[in-house]
């Protein structure tokens, strides 16, 4: 039971209710109340519902039915709508739960294989595991090197009178990106003399998984577009083609969203974006960061195209917090264009009703060439209008 009750203590509150698209508890508070999961009835009592503390335990109580439990039971109303048999999780109903409780964490199940013939005894059946994979958290990294760097957020510099005149330049072209957002985010610029691969010459920006856990970072290169231009010039030689992006070594980007962890839905522009747009879809970092500035709480693929992990979470999010609807903003060039085409397509494919922001060719052109990033406070109010006509 111990790794249970860890699991349970590790896994936030928050992300069980994204899983399941309901409100997030108020921000510093020590204990939440919702409508009783277990028993409809209990909405019409004087009583109130269900309340859950917000500790590691996480120990419910229903002020009406008294039903009481934990993050499992809380799981097994969640899934059936009811209380377990006999007030207790036990027997099939616990291990329901427990592999609930293990997919919303994104952890791989064991799953059994079919027997090779109707009789064969159950002692026999063989167990394989599922094939799912996952971003280990950095700070439980197994090489010593990850783990030294899961609070490398802490270390970013903020303060554009602190950094280096590449970082500098570069934070000072995006005036709304400010300190406070890039120290919420975990963005900044690493010194020299830093403990990191991205001491060179990055911004740095946090990436987390949908528990929140730091799992990785990546570093935009502050002289891509010097390098760029050298490497168009010299006739774009082979193999030798610079990258915007660096990622920590064993990240795979492609399991992630980047903005998609459930702690971001308890801030009040997130629900209220979520009400007005859905699911709000971009590429990269600064796409992200510069929606939020505009009210629209994004999540990113970090690249044009996305993964079959990255579809399977979007149609969740979409379908569990976006009211089954997603709003694409592409990166309006060619590949900007064919990824989210695709991702048009997977989408509505999914039941999920998809439109697109903007491309190339709506509003007069205004985006032909651009990115999200690039929006003035005035396109996207002219933007916006379109999309609530």
């Amino acid at each position: 039971m111990s790794d249970i009750d860890d699991l349970i203590a590790q896994t936030p509150l928050e992300l069980v209710l994204s899983h399941y698209g309901l409100p997030m508890p108020a921000a510093g508070a020590r204990e939440h109340r919702m409508k009783c999961v277990f028993n409809e009835a209990c909405s019409d009592s004087k009583y109130g519902n269900l309340a859950v503390q917000l500790d590691a335990a996480k120990r419910l109580y229903c002020h009406t039915c008294n039903v009481a439990g934990n993050a499992l039971v809380l799981i097994f109303g969640l899934e059936n709508h009811r209380a377990p048999t006999g007030g207790r999780l036990r027997g099939q109903e616990f291990k329901d739960a427990v592999a609930k409780l293990r997919e919303i964490n994104g952890l791989a199940e064991i799953e059994p294989a079919k027997a090779a013939t109707k009789s064969a005894p159950a002692a026999f059946t063989e167990t394989k595991p599922a094939t799912k994979e996952v971003n280990v958290p950095m700070i439980r990294h197994e090489k010593e090197a990850a783990r030294e760097l899961a609070n490398l957020c802490d270390d970013l510099v903020v303060d554009v009178a602190e950094m280096n005149p590449e970082a500098a330049q570069y934070v000072r072209k995006r005036p709304w990106l400010t300190a406070e957002q890039m120290k919420a985010w975990g963005v900044g610029w690493i010194p020299g003399n830093g403990r990191s691969l991205f001491r060179k010459n990055y911004l740095v920006y946090t990436h987390r998984n949908e528990r929140g856990e730091v799992v990785s970072y990546s570093g935009r290169d502050l002289s891509f577009e010097t390098k760029w231009t050298k490497w168009l010039r010299d006739g774009k030689p082979e193999g030798k083609k610079p990258n915007k992006h660096r990622y920590v070594s064993g990240y795979k980007r492609g399991l992630e969203l980047y903005g998609g962890h459930a702690d971001r839905l308890k801030e009040p522009y997130v629900q209220e974006s979520l009400r007005k747009y859905g699911l709000a879809i971009c590429e990269g970092q600064n796409e992200i960061l510069r929606m939020e500035k505009l009210g629209v709480a994004a999540v990113g693929l970090g690249s044009n195209k996305a993964t079959d992990h990255q579809i399977e979470k979007l149609v969740r999010f979409a379908k569990n917090a976006g009211g089954n609807r997603a709003l694409l903003l592409p990166d309006c060039d060619e590949e900007g264009e064919a990824g989210f085409k695709e991702l048009l397509w997977r989408l509505s494919e999914a039941g999920v009703q998809t439109r697109l922001g903007f491309t190339s060719n709506t509003h007069d052109g205004m985006m032909r060439g651009r990115q999200p990033e690039d929006l003035t406070d005035e396109e996207w109010a002219a933007i916006r209008e379109t999309l609530s006509a």
